[in-house]
């Protein structure tokens, strides 16, 4: 039963990276704030808000 809950708590912060590296970084809101709300709701909720921000003019 315990190596479930390390396998779910693995998971959660693998999306949670993957969702801050990915998405996050190329948007106003930045890697750091996009793990942190990621982290603190869901890997879900970070990408709703991620997704909100705006993307980074790159030129």
């Amino acid at each position: 039963m315990d190596n479930i809950w390390i396998a779910i708590i693995v998971v959660y912060i693998v999306l949670t990276h993957l969702i801050a590296k990915h998405i996050g970084a190329k948007r106003k809101i930045g890697y750091g704030k996009s793990v942190f709300w990621s982290l603190a709701f869901t890997p879900i909720i970070g990408l709703i808000i991620a997704k909100m921000s705006k993307e980074i003019d790159i030129q």
